[in-house]
């Protein structure tokens, strides 16, 4: 069995964790959408008492649009685990164990994750949504 050059190990892991990023980014964002799905038609009351009250309101179109901004604990978006290693079968009955290296890396380091919903009300209803932001995922 081949093993991997040490001098790939690092770029592969790179890659798998940007790829691992961005399908988990992806599925937050899709779950997210999904969880405000039941907001289409309701009444801007019903909004307000459930989401409280705006950060802003702003006039849109012939309606408005309520802005509503939420942040989170770094990481709290999940983690990811990962580890290396091998093992290999050689000749005339040899077994050869590797080494292996393992982590958690936090997909998504550093500060609060912020989460922008933007509503727009027409008429007293909910007609559309559109949101930003890493900390976006449904609770």
């Amino acid at each position: 069995m081949r093993s991997i050059p040490t001098r790939l190990v690092l770029p592969l892991l790179a890659l798998a964790l940007s790829i691992a990023g961005c399908a988990s980014r992806e599925s937050r964002e899709a779950g997210y959408d999904r969880w405000l799905s039941p907001w289409q038609g309701a009444s801007e009351e019903s909004l307000r008492a459930r989401w409280g009250r705006p950060v802003s309101e702003e006039p849109e179109g012939s309606g408005k649009r309520l802005v509503y901004v939420y942040s989170q604990p770094p990481g709290s978006g999940g983690s990811l685990g990962i580890s290396i290693g091998g093992f290999g079968i050689g000749g005339g009955g040899h077994t050869a164990v590797g080494v292996g290296v393992g982590g958690t890396v936090p997909l998504s380091p550093g500060g609060p994750e912020t989460c922008t919903t933007y509503f727009h009300v027409e008429q007293g209803k909910v007609v559309s949504w559109t949101f930003e932001g890493a900390g976006c995922s449904a609770p």
